[in-house]
């Protein structure tokens, strides 16, 4: 699954950061009221608590980002054991 947007997009250098607890990129300075967590708090669900994966694509600045999600499918004798 993957959300993606034509807005600000993200730079090549915040990208390997993006996800890291309170790590807030590039909004700061225009939304001072966030905690830089949700990101983090998505990838530690998705990864430690369905062991998908997440990510961000961006071209760069002004051009978008997609944000992509890949979970596992388990088929429904997987999970009834």
């Amino acid at each position: 699954m993957a959300v993606s947007d034509s807005g600000r997009g993200v730079r090549p250098e915040i990208i390997p950061t993006l996800f890291k607890e309170f790590s807030r990129g590039d909004v700061a300075k225009d939304h001072p009221e966030g905690s830089g967590i949700g990101l983090y708090s998505a990838k530690e669900i998705i990864e430690k608590g369905h062991n998908g994966k997440i990510w961000v694509e961006s071209k760069g600045e002004g051009k978008g980002s997609s944000f992509i999600v890949e979970l596992p499918s388990y088929s429904e004798k997987t999970i009834n054991k």
